[in-house]
């Protein structure tokens, strides 16, 4: 009973290193990464995308960002998320915008803003169970940053999300064994 005991507190804290407190919103942000999710095969946007581009036209209009930053590409189908959900916003109000148009995933979200807004500080909005990872991820990426999300509470999303949360701890403790087995010469 205590190795499990052990073995548990292990993962919860491997788990809270990893994933922790999203920092307070507490300024006006430079930009607002808005991150996509992949289009309906019609090309229609899916829920999700919806629910974060309403988050960002509310984000701007109460004044919590400049410019916003869609970051997305052809996922799963032809459709590049970030030009559709542009499209969508642009329709309702007018945000200063740039477009990522490439990124396949969360990882490739953050490398591609990052190169385009450089050390910006930064506002990402997502869903309420995407939000840790994607503040986890930012974080090597920028310095100043934080993170509104809406609720999200369907269960494939939240399954999803526990999967790729222990995929991305694994992947990364994967990296540093690499970095620790390399050995540099003089």
């Amino acid at each position: 009973m205590i190795v499990i005991s052990l073995i548990v507190s292990g993962f919860i804290i491997v788990y809270f290193v990893y994933f922790p407190p999203i920092p307070k919103r507490k300024k006006v942000y430079d930009y607002a990464i808005v991150l996509g999710c992949p289009n309906r095969n019609d090309g229609s946007l899916c829920t999700s995308q919806i629910k974060r581009c309403n988050l960002a036209i509310k984000a701007y209009q109460k004044g919590y960002y400049k410019t916003m930053v869609i970051s997305g590409g052809a996922n799963k189908n032809q459709y590049v998320e970030s030009i559709e959900m542009n499209r969508y916003i642009q329709d309702k109000i007018s945000i200063p915008y740039i477009l990522e148009t490439q990124s396949k995933n969360t990882f490739e979200n953050f490398e591609y803003t990052h190169k385009i807004i450089k050390d910006a500080s930064v506002l990402v909005i997502s869903s309420q169970t995407h939000i840790g990872r994607a503040c986890a991820i930012c974080k090597k990426y920028f310095k100043d940053y934080s993170g509104i999300y809406y609720p999200e509470h369907r269960i494939k999303h939240i399954l999803r999300e526990f999967f790729a949360r222990w995929i991305y701890i694994g992947n990364d403790i994967k990296d540093i064994c690499k970095k620790g087995l390399t050995v540099k010469k003089s």
